[in-house]
């Protein structure tokens, strides 16, 4: 795997979008090219690059203990087509450098944990930082081929008779995910559906595992459905309990919620009593307010709003050369 690097033109970018959001200028310290004091002295320390290991060295460490003001403790996540700028409290990473990792010549160390929203320090658990920015490198641009690609797909007529099985809901997330330029993964890509066979309709043939803690990536690959953002991090899991136990799919789901994803159940409205009684029990209780349950018919119609407007991007597309 290629390391994107942090670059000083980097720095410089991250820096002038905390000054747009601050409203004011950040001043480096020659001591240290981590370290900005803003026009109040209020200090901003910034680390950044691909990797969720980051490092600080004793003396700059020492510097930032002279602060008695509150300050920024920011994190930026680089990828390939953006950078996310995730900012939490400076005092709480001072205060509690004792948990960090410490290094042979004095230094310290200490791991993030990305989530939906932000990243949490490993090793300070109380320390989070949410993502208040992104910035997206020159060359990205959306794949407009792609969604004509799925859009046809998404409009094959289907006899509304005809009953569905577990794997045409799969299907249906599929291209939901994929169209809202979601990546999508199934375990099942050998099955099929009304649709085509499952593998066709994922982007993704592999979970992609540059963004997942090694820990959860052994239970995300088993999630029915999964749709990641275009880095990579899961974002949206879907369980499908078809004629299955919901109590399993919730269990499945409660065993990756500490990435901070969106956890879901889809299943017929008949289920939704069951699914209300079980997330009161152990170990669900405990973040019972993180899961969602959608039936079917809500389901369906969030797919046929997506086929209307498939249709309707098609049809005002249609004479632009891709």
């Amino acid at each position: 795997m290629k390391v994107e690097k942090f670059t000083e033109n980097d720095r410089k970018l991250v820096i002038e979008e905390l000054e747009r959001i601050q409203k004011v200028k950040l001043i480096s310290r020659k001591s240290s090219r981590k370290l900005f004091l803003d026009e109040n002295g209020l200090p901003f320390v910034i680390f950044g690059g691909r990797e969720d290991w980051h490092g600080i060295t004793s003396n700059s460490m020492n510097e930032l203990n002279n602060y008695k003001k509150e300050g920024a403790f920011v994190i930026v996540k680089k990828f390939k087509t953006k950078m996310e700028i995730n900012v939490g409290s400076l005092s709480v990473f001072v205060s509690n450098q004792n948990n960090l990792i410490k290094t042979k010549n004095g230094g310290f160390q200490f791991h993030c944990i990305t989530t939906e929203d932000g990243l949490y320090i490993e090793e300070i658990p109380d320390l989070y930082c949410n993502k208040v920015s992104e910035i997206y490198f020159p060359d990205h641009k959306k794949d407009l081929s792609k969604l004509r690609k799925i859009s046809k797909i998404i409009n094959i007529e289907i006899d509304e008779e005809t009953p569905l099985t577990h794997s045409d809901i799969q299907a249906k997330l599929l291209l939901i995910g994929s169209y809202l330029n979601y990546r999508t993964y199934t375990p099942d890509k050998s099955k099929k559906s009304i649709y085509g066979y499952l593998g066709d309709l994922c982007t993704e043939k592999e979970v992609p595992i540059d963004s997942i803690p090694k820990l959860s990536i052994d239970t995300v690959k088993y999630i029915d459905v999964i749709w990641f953002d275009e880095e990579g991090y899961p974002t949206h899991a879907f369980e499908v309990e078809h004629t299955t136990d919901i109590t399993k799919g919730l269990l499945r789901l409660y065993q990756i919620h500490k990435l901070r994803i969106r956890l879901y159940i889809i299943a017929e409205e008949e289920n939704k009593a069951k699914f209300d009684r079980e997330i009161q029990k152990n170990p669900f209780s405990k973040i019972k307010q993180e899961y969602i349950f959608k039936n079917y018919q809500e389901l369906d119609d969030f797919f046929e709003s997506v086929r209307v407007f498939a249709k309707t991007q098609e049809k005002f597309l249609k004479n632009i050369v891709l």
